[in-house]
This record gives structure tokens, sequence and C-alpha cells, in this order.
């Protein structure tokens, strides 16, 4: 079944970020926008969760998102709870029902990765009355990792409109989310160029297109490396084992090894203002090479501390500030 868009009325907040398309097209902008607005430090935020309570609920490793949450939350005068694989009765047979309807007595929001089906993620929302769901990874989406990095994309160029962004190698949560979120937005083109047996799912794909119908955005899918376009303005790629797991397919490194960014990758689809982004963990010697990560045109430092500002842009527009 397709996912359509969330539409709550025009001034309401978002309660639950599961996906790209929980957001209207101006609210996704307008997180972009306050990210690109708000000091490295976010102190313009500081006291917005003053008296909040924030579940962190990593069910898999995570070194950025999770350091990201916890250090928004901090920064904004909150309180975080965290919750590992083992440490909710989730683990012993207790309903998600069960399990939101806590949540939603003693928590503001629950940020949560499990690598799993959005669905477990809207259970835990359809079965609270207040609480927010923030996706920090499932298995086909990493929305909060795409507005980090359109804030990225947007403060190297000014703007989002008019920029090519060139998505190259194994499709995952984190292709997912940004080629959502750009397909969103006016004049964006983005390309995915993706190898046989690692492309997007396909009803992804046509949802991405149905947003750019809408948007006026132009998505391509490539499947072959002598059909990459250029220039581009943006060359991103990521991890090609997804949470640490080796893909299936026999010999993967082998038939991947033509997607590989390098730099001589980078000249011939880049120009003098082509820069390199990654979401993080690399597989250095894989996806991309030392060359490239440590070169002048990445922008992998920019990404990981954007992460932080997207979270804090998130849980400020997710959670109402306490009235006095």
């Amino acid at each position: 079944m397709r996912r359509g868009p969330n539409r709550p009325p025009q001034n309401e907040r978002f309660r639950s970020l599961i996906s790209i398309q929980d957001l209207r097209p101006e609210q996704l902008r307008s997180l972009v926008d306050e990210g690109c607005a708000l000091p490295g430090d976010g102190a313009e935020y500081a006291g917005a969760l003053r008296g909040k309570v924030v579940g962190l609920y990593f069910r898999q490793p995570s070194t950025r998102t999770r350091t990201s949450f916890f250090l928004a939350v901090h920064r904004m005068g909150g309180v975080s709870i965290q919750y590992g694989p083992g440490d909710l009765q989730l683990e012993n047979g207790e309903s998600i029902g069960d399990t939101a309807m806590i949540f939603d007595q003693v928590l503001e929001a629950l940020v949560a990765r499990t690598n799993g089906p959005e669905s477990e993620l809207r259970a835990l929302a359809d079965g609270s009355r207040n609480l927010a769901v923030i996706n920090a990874l499932s298995q086909e989406e990493h929305p909060t990792q795409a507005i980090a990095d359109l804030i990225t994309i947007q403060q190297e160029f000014g703007a989002l409109e008019g920029r090519h962004i060139l998505y190259i190698g194994a499709a995952n949560n984190t292709s997912g989310s940004l080629l959502l979120a750009l397909s969103r937005i006016p004049a964006v083109r983005i390309t995915m160029a993706e190898p046989p047996l690692f492309r997007t799912p396909a009803h992804l794909a046509e949802l991405a297109m149905a947003n750019a119908r809408e948007s006026g955005a132009v998505v391509s899918f490539v499947d072959a490396p002598e059909r990459l376009p250029a220039p581009v303005d943006v060359v991103y790629t990521a991890r090609w084992q997804s949470m640490g797991k080796e893909p299936s397919v026999p010999h993967w490194r082998s038939f991947l090894s033509d997607w590989r960014v390098d730099m001589r990758l980078m000249q011939r689809v880049g120009s003098s203002d082509t820069i390199f982004m990654h979401d993080l963990p690399a597989s250095r010697g894989d996806e991309v090479t030392d060359e490239v990560m440590d070169g002048p045109r990445s922008r992998i430092r920019q990404q990981a501390n954007n992460k932080t500002i997207s979270a804090m842009v998130v849980l400020k527009n997710m959670i109402p500030a306490t009235e006095h």
C-alpha cells in the first residue's frame, strides 16, 4: 500500500515525524530555513524544552543520531530517558498499545530507532494521544537525516532551488528520505544512480515522482555508471552495508566497485563548486575513498553538526513550549 502525505490543518504542529511525507512541503521548508538561521550552538533554543521529558529508544547502534538528540534535548533544557534494545517490556511480549499508553503519560516525545518497518512507529503514535513520535531510522526512512542534509545544501549554496543532487550507490533508508525530501522542493533535480539489485523500492520511487509532479522538481533514475549526469552540485553516497549488515547479493563488493566515489568520479561529474556528502558511518575504500572523504570538497563534518541542528528544530516544532 502506498503511503499518502499526512495533511494536518494549516497552523497545526505535526505530531509525528515517521516519514518525510508527514510534513507538508511548507513545513519541510520552514524546518530547513529555521535550521539554517540557528547558530551552531543552538543558544536561541535554550529553555525551549524546560520541564519536558523525551525518550530516546535505540534498538540499533547509533553514534551521530543518538548523540545529536541527547545533545539537542540537553541544550534545550529538557530531560532525556534512554532505552536500549532490552530495556522495554516490548521485548517480553507487551503490546505496542500498552507501551504507548505508558509513554503517553510520562513523555512529550519518543525518538526511536528500530530499523524495522514504519508500521511499528505508526502503532506507537496511534496508541497515544499526545506523544510526539520521531523516526530516528527505520527500515525505509531516516527523515531527520534528510532535514540535516537539506540544511547543509542550503548553507552551502544559499538556496535549494536549481541545484542538482546526485545520489550514487546502494539505495537505503537515508537515500529514501533524501529522495522524498528533495522531490518536494521546486526546481530541484535529484538523480538516483543505483546499481541493479540495489535500487530504491518501487513504492518510494513512485511517491517521489508524484511529489515531483506536484512541486516542479525533476527526479531521475540511472542504472549504469557511464550514464551519470554532469555537472552536478552535490555528490552523495552512503554505506553499502546498511546498519552494518552485508548485502545478500553474492560478490556484492565486486558488483558495487564501479559505483565507488573517488577523485576520478568527482572530476567527471562535478565542477570546482561541487561538494561531497555522506551520512556516515562510512566504509572507507568501499563506497568512497579517503581522498574524497578528507578532501576540500567534503562536507561530512558540517553534515554531522547539522544532525544536532535538525534534532533541535524538529523537537521545537513538535513539542509545545510550557506556558507560564
